[in-house]
C-alpha cells in the first residue's frame, strides 16, 4: 500500500482509469501508476466512478462491495474501506473521496477520469461530424476510442451499479467506431476501412450500419460487384436469423449501386492525419 504523500506536494486529483482493469495515477509522483489493492477496494473505486461527483450511502456501498456477505461491523467496514481507498488515491485530507451527510463522494474533474474523457470526446466528434467537419470529428473520435484499455472495469465485481455503467460504455465504445467510420468514409479513406469492415461484419453478422458502410466503402473503391454480393450476404443473414429485410436505408443504398449512382462517390477529400487529439489525458 502506498505510503500518505507529503500534504505539500499534493498538486492535483488522481487520475482514475476504468476502461480497462482499474487504474489510479498520482499527480505528485508524476503519473506513476499505484495498486489499487484487493476486492474490496477495487469494488469501492468502481462504484464511486461508476456515479461521479454523486453521494453513495454506506448502506448502498454495503450492497456493492460486499453483496449477501454483509460484515457484522458494517459501518467500520465501510469506514476502514473508504480510509483504504484514500490511501490508493493519495488523499489524505479526504479533498477528493468526501464524506458527506449522505455517503461518500468521489469528487474529481471529470477529464481525470477516462470515461468521461471519452464521453466528451465522443459528443465533441458526433458534434464535428454533424456539422460537416470529418476531419475534426475523425480526431476527436480516434482519440476517444483510444482510451480503451481493455473491457471497462475489467478486474471489478460485476455488480449492479458496475454492470450497467459497462454496459453504457460498449454501447459508447460501439457509436464512436461507427461515427469515426462515417467520419473516415467522408474524408475518402474507403479503401483503408475495408479490412476494419470486414472484420466488423463478420464479428456482428446482423448489425446494418457497418453493412452500409462496407457496400458504400466497397463502391467508392471501384467493386460494384463485391458491394451488390455484400448486400445479399446480409440479406440472407436476417432472413435466416430474424426473418426480415434489410432496413429502409441498406435497400435504398442497394438501388443506388445497382444503378451505379455516381452521387455516392462524394467524400473524395485527401487523407487525413491520423494524429491523436492532445487531451488533458492523465
Amino acid at each position: 500500500m502506498p505510503e500518505w504523500p507529503e500534504p505539500e506536494k499534493l498538486q492535483s486529483p488522481p487520475c482514475v482509469g476504468v476502461l480497462g482493469p482499474l487504474e489510479v495515477r498520482l499527480s505528485e509522483r508524476s503519473g506513476t501508476e499505484v495498486s489499487v489493492g484487493g476486492i474490496r477496494v477495487r469494488s469501492l473505486l468502481a462504484a464511486l466512478t461508476a456515479q461521479l461527483g454523486e453521494a453513495m450511502s454506506t448502506e448502498r456501498i454495503l450492497k456493492e462491495v460486499w453483496g449477501d456477505n454483509r460484515p457484522t461491523t458494517d459501518r467500520k467496514a465501510v469506514a476502514v474501506a473508504v480510509l483504504r481507498l484514500r490511501r490508493v488515491l493519495g488523499d489524505r485530507e479526504g479533498q477528493w473521496l468526501l464524506t458527506r451527510p449522505s455517503g461518500y463522494v468521489l469528487d474529481i474533474p471529470p477529464d481525470h477520469l477516462d470515461a468521461l474523457r471519452a464521453e466528451r470526446l465522443v459528443r465533441e466528434g458526433k458534434a464535428a461530424l454533424a456539422a460537416g467537419d470529418p476531419r475534426t470529428a475523425s480526431r476527436h473520435l480516434a482519440s476517444a476510442l483510444a482510451e480503451w484499455r481493455g473491457d471497462p472495469y475489467a478486474d471489478a465485481e460485476a455488480t449492479s451499479t458496475v454492470s450497467r455503467r459497462t454496459i453504457e460504455l460498449e454501447v459508447l465504445k460501439a457509436e464512436a467506431v461507427e461515427a469515426r467510420i462515417d467520419a473516415e468514409l467522408e474524408l475518402g479513406n474507403h479503401q483503408e476501412l475495408l479490412g476494419e469492415l470486414r472484420s466488423l461484419t463478420t464479428a456482428n453478422p446482423l448489425h446494418e450500419p457497418h453493412w452500409r458502410q462496407l457496400l458504400l466503402a466497397l463502391y467508392r473503391s471501384g467493386r460494384q460487384a463485391d458491394a451488390l454480393a455484400a448486400y445479399t450476404t446480409l440479406r440472407g443473414s436476417l432472413a435466416d436469423h430474424l426473418g426480415v429485410d434489410p432496413g429502409p436505408q441498406l435497400q435504398d443504398l442497394h438501388l443506388r449501386i445497382l444503378r451505379a449512382d455516381t452521387g455516392l462517390l462524394a467524400g473524395r477529400a485527401p487523407a487525413q492525419s491520423r494524429r491523436l487529439l492532445l487531451t488533458s489525458r492523465c
